[in-house]
């Protein structure tokens, strides 16, 4: 029983195998892991197909098509004009879209004040920035991109705590 046949596939050859009692047919060792590494292989691909495809959809859009609105240059012009400009590994576009977000996270949040300081402190902990250059960067993106936040902040700012000096 251990001979050689054709299978109705070209090109296969299993060892034949004999029937089980039950009714069905036996595989020998051999064919199941002949069958096992292509699946496997199948497997491997299907998902570093996946992973790639997700990695593909996610990117962010790449700066060399960058379109800068009026306001990302100003806002990239504010930053000059306190001599704070990016590194070669940084673009302006890179720059735009971080003034944006600073400028989302103060809006969405119901204390603008409180926000915009957090977002200076987390500026001054993450990067080389001083306080006053970190202060700079948030005020120029409200001021650029959340001007109707300002009312609201001078607002808050002159309600708040602030630490007596004594």
């Amino acid at each position: 029983m251990n001979k050689y046949v054709d299978d109705l596939t070209p090109g296969v050859r299993r060892k034949q195998s004999h029937w089980c009692a039950e009714g069905g047919s036996q595989m020998t060792t051999g064919t199941r892991s002949q069958l096992r590494v292509p699946a496997v292989w199948v497997a491997g691909v299907a998902l570093g197909a996946s992973m790639l495809g997700a990695a593909v959809l996610s990117a962010p859009q790449a700066s060399a098509t960058c379109n800068l609105s009026d306001k990302d240059d100003q806002y990239i012009n504010l930053l000059a004009q306190n001599k704070m400009v990016h590194n070669a590994d940084y673009s302006d576009c890179h720059e735009a879209a971080e003034g944006r977000w600073f400028a989302d996270q103060v809006r969405s949040n119901p204390n603008s004040f409180g926000e915009a300081q957090e977002l200076v402190n987390m500026i001054t902990n993450t990067t080389p920035l001083s306080q006053a250059q970190a202060e700079w960067e948030v005020e120029s993106a409200i001021y650029v991109y959340a001007p109707d936040l300002i009312p609201k902040i001078k607002d808050q700012a002159s309600k708040a705590n602030w630490p007596t000096e004594g």
